[in-house]
């Protein structure tokens, strides 16, 4: 009789092993991995982007001409005396 309850007890302690910890914890490792994918594919795509929205503008300006134009940004500094 002592057998079979230790048996019982054994398994239910198995299951609940199983079933409250493994089992959530690999859907969790498995949701967190699917993330870390989708946002490496998300940064390699606006990688991507950029560097054919990048390519294009290179291209174009050595057919123009550069000019510099200053917004005012810098004032020469004259020493008062």
């Amino acid at each position: 009789m002592i057998d079979v309850i230790a048996t019982v007890l054994i398994l239910y302690l198995l299951y609940k092993l199983v079933f409250d910890f493994i089992v959530p914890v690999s859907k969790t490792t498995s949701h967190f991995k699917n993330q870390v994918n989708q946002m490496r594919k998300q940064q390699e795509e606006q990688m991507h982007r950029q560097q054919q929205s990048n390519t294009p503008q290179n291209k174009t300006s050595p057919n123009k001409k550069n000019t510099t134009t200053t917004d005012g940004e810098y004032i020469d500094f004259e020493e008062v005396k």
